[in-house]
């Protein structure tokens, strides 16, 4: 596996320097560079999962129908394991095993990934949803499958679709791994949006509980991971 090392305030998107420029201006640049990459993304997902809203029940019903070619089915199961705690802990212990290197960088890697799924399972504990699967989808909409603020818990995993623990572990999976080897981001990224799938077609949640998901799994990993020197 082929990795790359980067300094404290090597920047998280490229960033334009200019020949004139001091030290301190480019490690100012790379720093807003930075925060808008925490920052806009998050904010994108969110915001469309604000509009997903309106699809929700359409897109639990198609997928409550089955209305897709079997190996469809059969592939986003397996993808679901990179989402899940065992699959992630294959896919750290496959790290450690062939990439002695990045084992300095595994502890940091483990609390970004952790802090990803954490972080979605926080925000259950204040918003309950019920799940598709245990949803009326004929006869409510959108706004009708939320429930109590502050359930803490006690609502079942019946009433704990918002947001996707599985789809931020995901997301938080593969920018912990696009940080380690990033000429593999964009296979990483193809991953986690094949678990946001793969949780839409199996019941466990509406595509808005995904795209929610990813944005806390985004914004808990890079709160760890940013400016840290991760690549080597």
């Amino acid at each position: 596996m082929q990795s790359a090392m980067s300094s404290p305030c090597e920047p998280l998107m490229p960033v334009v320097e200019h020949p004139a420029w001091s030290s301190d201006a480019r490690c100012s640049a790379t720093e807003r560079a930075s925060w808008l990459f925490w920052l806009l993304p998050p904010l994108a997902l969110l915001a469309l999962a604000a509009g997903a809203l309106t699809v929700d029940i359409p897109a639990a019903q198609w997928a409550h129908g089955r209305n897709y070619p079997r190996v469809v089915r059969e592939l986003m199961s397996l993808a679901e394991a990179f989402g899940h705690g065992v699959g992630v802990t294959v896919v750290l212990a496959t790290v450690f095993t062939l990439d002695p290197k990045s084992r300095k960088s595994l502890g940091r890697s483990i609390m970004a990934i952790v802090a990803g799924g954490c972080g979605a399972n926080l925000t259950k504990l204040l918003i309950s949803r019920s799940r598709p699967a245990t949803s009326d989808l004929f006869h409510v909409d959108s706004w009708q499958t939320f429930g109590e603020w502050l359930p803490l818990g006690h609502n079942g995993s019946g009433w704990q679709s918002f947001p996707s623990a599985h789809t931020a572990t995901a997301v938080a999976l593969a920018l912990t791994l696009s940080w380690l080897y990033p000429r593999g981001r964009y296979l990483f990224a193809l991953f986690a949006a094949a678990v946001g799938v793969q949780r839409v077609l199996g019941g466990a949640h509406f595509p808005s509980d995904v795209l929610a998901g990813a944005a806390v799994g985004w914004w808990c990993a890079l709160a760890i991971l940013r400016g840290q020197n991760l690549r080597r």
